[in-house]
Order: C-alpha cells, then structure tokens, then sequence
C-alpha cells in the first residue's frame, strides 16, 4: 500500500476517533488510540510518506484538535467529579455524618 493509501486510512482512523469522542465512548478510544499511534508510526517509515505533506500537515491539525477536545472533555469531567463530591460532602453533612 502506497503512503497516500495510507494516510487516508490514518484520516478515517482519526475519524473514527473523533466519532468515539463526541459519542462519548471514551472505553473504546485507549484501544484505538493504540492502533492510531502504531500507524502513524509506521506511515512515518514509509518511503513517499514526505510526498503527501499537505495531507500529513491536515492530519496533524486534525489531531491537535482531537486533542483540545479531549482536554476539553477532561475539564467538563473533572468539573462534575468536583460538584459530585461537594454533593456528596452536603448530603453527608444534612445527614449528620462525615464526609467521605
């Protein structure tokens, strides 16, 4: 397979990525994350992977903002985590108990 067959796969993996994201499946992305990252490593040791710069160059932006979305996820999670332990701690409080 020639390395612009390649980076299209790696496109559709990173779709595919994407789609898991804004699901909300993120139990299934450590695994694909894994895949994407063997691929693009060995797309990386292609010979005419430097051929198709303009196609790696919009995949690498595409993966930047996978990753602001997934810090992004990261802030809303971490978000809720906080208001469900101050929930937790009022309702342990109302109760007359410890928080934990």
């Amino acid at each position: 397979m020639n390395a612009a067959a390649r980076l299209a796969l790696l496109h559709e993996a990173m779709d595919g990525l994407r789609e898991m994201l804004d699901r909300g499946h993120i139990d299934t992305m450590p695994q694909m994350l894994d895949a994407y990252e063997g691929a693009v490593r060995e797309f990386c040791t292609l010979p005419g992977a430097a051929a198709v710069r303009e196609g790696v160059q919009a995949l690498h932006d595409r993966h930047h903002d996978t990753i602001a979305l997934m810090r992004a996820r990261q802030d809303e999670l971490l978000d809720l985590m906080r208001r469900q332990r101050q929930s937790s701690r009022a309702l342990h409080a109302y109760a007359g108990t410890e928080a934990g």
